[in-house]
């Protein structure tokens, strides 16, 4: 039905897939569990969808190769996945020669102008869908030899009918119907459901606590929360394990909340809220109206009942001897912490329990 310059890639069905369904209503979940609906599809054409459709939408994130389009592709090449190349060797596309050595022989229909006719050919066998989906893919990204931007405008085109001309017009399709055929599926099918990969941003809001990563087991720290556009992984969560950490914000997605971290002033990224044990908020505090006094000690002075080097305000040593106003008191991880406030009542920081004394230590 097609050609490709080197190497043919041949349809076993040409516009079937348009033609009427006995059809039901319901509904798929997409990447972040929310429902789209499957307009129009059998049960078995739902489920071919389903089975595609991750493996599709994970090349998309990788190569910015629109899932709406691959689904309509694998659609209209291998007849919802009922063709004998699709069924025999897991062939959604049609493509000819062997992969990893595997073929199968089988007749396809091509196109000399207008005219179609019959002829056998080698085409590739795949251990599996997915294997065929990423070949597929795989191929507008690297083109053909010779002409590796062949496909380059197929590449993170987000309208699904320039993708479709794009294919036809780089000389995918012998058939001169070929990018009409896709939309019509497309449009048919609301299939650009699909294209919707990433998560979005659905509440953010600034936190004031510190936690640790006590078991972090397999995740990992994001440069921004994962499943939104533009995540990359940062490091493995275990390598913060039991370090204090600063959250600054925390962001609900779709797909959940996140902590944004940061370990002594460096921002790290995100990390899932269910990996942070939070040590610290400002409910630990208690009005503690009482004077102390200062003895020689080695600690620092913080911002917040945490030690937390960019957040360090002074030596609590400098007050040695000195008689202090305290009005908060901070439980944070069994230790006692003391706010020293100003002669007007202004907060000069937070330090341990250990460097205050009751008694004079100048007598």
């Amino acid at each position: 039905m097609k050609k490709i310059k080197h190497a043919v890639i041949a349809s076993v069905i040409a516009t079937s897939a348009l033609l009427p369904f006995a059809t039901v209503q319901a509904e798929a979940a997409d990447k972040s569990g929310v429902t789209a609906s499957l307009q129009g599809m059998t049960v078995s054409q739902q489920q071919f969808v389903q089975d595609i459709a991750p493996k599709a939408q994970e090349l998309q994130k990788k190569y910015g190769v629109l899932t709406s389009v691959t689904i309509a592709q694998a659609i209209v090449e291998s007849n919802w996945g009922n063709s004998g190349l699709s069924t025999q060797a897991n062939n959604l596309f049609g493509i000819k020669g062997s992969y990893n050595g595997d073929s199968i022989t089988m007749q396809t229909t091509e196109y000399a102008g207008d005219e179609a006719y019959k002829t056998d050919a080698a085409f590739r066998s795949y251990p599996s869908r997915a294997a065929s989906v990423e070949d597929h893919t795989m191929l507008f990204v690297n083109g053909i030899s010779g002409d590796p931007y062949l496909y380059h405008d197929v590449l993170n085109e987000t309208d699904y009918k320039q993708v479709s001309k794009a294919i036809q017009e780089a000389g995918y399709a012998t058939d001169p119907n070929y990018a009409n055929t896709l939309i019509q599926t497309i449009e048919r099918y609301n299939l650009t459901a699909y294209d919707d990969i990433y998560d979005s941003i659905q509440k953010s809001e600034y936190v004031l606590a510190y936690g640790k990563m006590e078991d972090p087991k397999n995740a990992a720290i994001w440069t921004s929360p994962y499943g939104t556009k533009g995540a990359k992984k940062v490091a493995n969560a275990s390598a913060y394990k039991e370090k204090s950490l600063r959250l600054g914000k925390k962001v609900t997605t779709e797909s959940g909340d996140w902590y944004e971290i940061f370990e002594n002033g460096k921002r790290l990224g995100y990390v899932d809220t269910d990996v942070v044990e939070i040590f610290y908020t400002p409910k630990n505090e208690v009005q503690k109206e009482m004077k102390k006094y200062v003895v020689e000690n080695d600690q620092k002075i913080y911002t917040y009942p945490v030690e937390d080097s960019s957040q360090i305000k002074g030596n609590l040593n400098d007050l040695k001897g000195k008689k202090v106003t305290i009005d908060k008191r901070a439980d944070v991880n069994n230790e006692y912490w003391y706010r020293i406030t100003d002669k007007d009542g202004k907060s000069v920081g937070w330090s341990k329990a250990p460097g205050f004394s009751d008694n004079n230590p100048n007598k």
